[in-house]
């Protein structure tokens, strides 16, 4: 693919990019009315070695070798340290420097896991810094889905399960590797490009798209040269799943060629850490994978599983027993039924007249042939065996034990759906007390001990929090004393509602800067869009559920504008994932405390955690630290360089409980408040 550069920051782009994703440049030629983001006050770059700081390529800003000397010493010692660190104190380059000062002495890899892309691309951008000063080198990974040129041609690629992609790809590989026709000729030039492409990353430090074109240019493999040359590389940025998946994390490991005790982890937004473990282990069974994996039954020839029991007979017992337990235990009214341990393997038993270590048996059967039926269809162009992706849920179901998982009967409108909630993953803390040392880091992570507490940290991890360098008086924070979202009081008020939408519109319409505002759901968003684009007098912008081009393109108009509202969600990619330094953002708007909803896995948690450390304490870990971090986040996007101000508005008295954490302070009138704070000169 033809890559090219931004003729404003020179930045890496290719065709179909819209405009620059560094300086948001148009590359269509229409720059008429738009014009270059003013330069922020960014880190001075230093020539000379810091030699209390080796790795830190920037003059040192208040804090920074604090927190690079606690991690160093951490590390040294062979311990976690968990890191709250406020806006500005560069939680990316003291890690790093604090990190590799450590690593490179003693041979040791450093492993840097992110949530998203854009953080990788930072991590990539900083040891491009580094080594104005100091050798070093990063390579940054994605998984197959996100790099594979020859899969991603296929009309169905975004359907095809994880399965289907793996033996898809081995069996091209094994193809071009015997010289047989169907192989994939961007792995067969893996072995030509290597070196050619090492030698660009070391240079270059490409961003992760960018890495990805330029090996498309060179017509090689994207995933497998990466895994080809990444032992050679002192920094691999990787996914969580790389980590918090066993056997990705064992696979991952093994082309490193490194023990635990070898590397050096580094876990950027930490406290979205154990919400992705959890996320991971989760699964579900879904009637439509059901009735494929049935009609995939069909073409077989009924190979027996155990018993006298065929494939289809197992595959038929599990569908009539979903629908018999969501009829027998749904609630009219309701959607969902929590299932008692081995509910499910009972009912397939009866129906099946087998015993429960048969069932067991039978499940591994079936596991064999879909696999054999997925190795068929690796030699045509037919897409994932039904019949292996239904055979790994079922294993994954079997084995679950129902202390740690949530496991429940529900409905939609499309048919019955098995869910299996893990509420308390074991093998992450297993993993983590294996490492000699790591960094847990985020904006937003306390309580600290309790983030070590339920990952299931060692003893001797070390707490820090560390404030923003920024003047404090450029931030102010204020919530309502009057106005709520609490669910009670919105029956009981039903001009409630009305009061909440007004504020919003009057503070958008008070305050002449963007605006975000945060929603606690898509469904409020939803209810209050009709009001708030009739009483907005500015142009307004709307996240769209599930539709993340849209609400790119609508959040690229807005931060090109000075003057806009943009409404999202809490805790989307928005509200987390997103830098928006000067004029892009100044105010936010909070409505409502965003705890999550109720579910059968909160309440499992809840009551999980109330046994383990005591009354309340559930509820404190399940839903009011989440909800705080989100607002905390949420109300980060503000302040991003030492000259921006920035002002939030929590549209919820409930607030005052976890004011001292906000740093907000009550307000009888919000809009005065506002109108007050950004008249004064900065």
């Amino acid at each position: 693919m033809k890559t090219r550069f931004c003729p404003n920051c020179g930045s890496m782009t290719f065709p179909g990019m819209p405009r620059c994703s560094s300086c948001g440049m148009p590359l269509d030629g229409s720059v008429e009315n738009w014009t270059a983001p003013p330069k922020s006050d960014g880190p001075k770059v230093i020539s000379q070695v810091n030699q209390d700081a080796p790795y830190l390529p920037y003059e040192p800003r208040e804090v920074q070798l604090d927190i690079i000397k606690d991690i160093r010493n951490a590390l040294d010692a062979g311990k976690h340290i968990v890191i709250e660190s406020g806006t500005g104190t560069g939680k990316t380059i003291t890690s790093l420097a604090g990190s590799l000062e450590h690593a490179k002495a003693r041979g040791k890899k450093i492993i840097y896991i992110t949530r998203t892309i854009s953080q990788s691309d930072q991590v990539m951008k900083e040891l491009k810094a580094i080594s104005t000063l100091k050798p070093v080198s990063g390579i940054t990974l994605t998984g197959r889905n996100k790099s594979c040129p020859l899969l991603q041609s296929r009309a169905d690629f975004d359907n095809l399960s994880p399965n289907a992609l793996s033996t898809l790809c081995s069996d091209r590989k094994q193809r071009s590797q015997q010289g047989r026709s169907g192989g994939c000729p961007y792995f067969e030039q893996v072995g030509h490009q290597t070196d050619t492409v090492e030698a660009y990353c070391k240079r270059a430090f490409p961003k992760s798209d960018e890495i990805d074109a330029y090996c498309r240019g060179l017509k090689v493999c994207p995933y497998e040269v990466k895994k080809a040359m990444m032992k050679d590389f002192d920094v691999i940025v990787a996914p969580y799943i790389h980590i918090i998946d066993p056997d990705i994390r064992e696979n991952f490991l093994s082309v490193l060629d490194v023990e635990p005790k070898d590397i050096v982890l580094i876990v950027d937004e930490a406290h979205n850490l154990m919400d992705a473990v959890r996320e991971q282990e989760s699964f579900s069974i879904n009637l439509r994978l059901v009735n494929s994996a049935l009609d995939e039954c069909s073409v077989l020839k009924r190979p027996e599983v155990g018993d006298g029991v065929v494939i289809d007979d197992l595959v038929r017992a599990l569908k009539n027993a979903m629908r018999d337990l969501a009829s027998g235990k749904i609630p009219f009214g309701g959607s969902e039924a929590l299932l008692k341990a081995d509910e499910l393997e009972g009912s397939i038993c009866n129906m099946l007249k087998t015993g429960r270590t048969q069932l067991d048996m039978m499940v591994e059967r079936m596991n064999e042939i879909g696999e054999n039926r997925q190795d068929a269809l690796a030699d045509t162009d037919a897409p994932s065996s039904p019949l292996l992706d239904l055979a790994v849920l079922l294993r994954k179901w079997v084995k679950s034990p129902a202390d740690r998982y949530v496991k429940a009967i529900r409905t939609n409108e499309d048919g019955e759906v098995l869910t299996a909630g893990c509420i308390d993953p074991v093998d992450i803390g297993k993993f983590m007390n294996d490492l000699k040392g790591a960094v847990h880091m985020s904006g937003t992570l306390q309580p600290l001990s309790t983030y070590a507490k339920v990952l299931g940290l060692p003893m001797d991890s070390i707490p820090r929090t560390y404030p923003s360098p920024f003047p404090k008086e450029n931030k102010l924070v204020v919530y309502s004393k009057v106005l709520t979202t609490n669910f009670q009081e919105l029956q009981r008020n039903p001009a409630m509602k009305q009061q909440l939408q007004r504020t919003v519109a009057q503070l958008c319409n008070a305050v002449d800067k963007n605006i975000l505002v945060f929603m606690p759901s898509y469904r409020v968003m939803k209810e209050m869009r009709p009001y708030l684009e009739e009483a907005i007098y500015k142009n307004i912008y709307w996240e769209e559920s599930g539709r993340q081009k849209k609400t790119m393109a609508a959040l690229d108009q807005f931060r090109s504008g000075r003057s806009g509202v943009f409404v999202c969600v809490m805790g989307g990619s928005v509200a987390e994932g997103m830098d928006f330094p000067g004029d892009e953002l100044c105010f936010a708007v909070i409505v409502g405390i965003p705890y999550p909803p109720p579910s059968l896995e909160i309440k499992a948690m809840k009551d999980m955690y109330d046994q383990k450390y005591g009354a309340g304490f559930g509820w404190k870990l399940t839903s009011q630290i989440p909800a705080v971090r989100k607002m905390r986040q949420a109300i980060g996007r503000l302040i991003r360089t030492p000259t921006d101000r920035g002002m939030a508005v929590i549209l919820d008295n409930r607030a005052a409980r976890d004011a001292r954490q906000l740093e907000a302070v009550p307000s009888d009138d919000p809009v005065a408040d506002a109108v007050k704070f950004f008249a004064k000169k900065a």
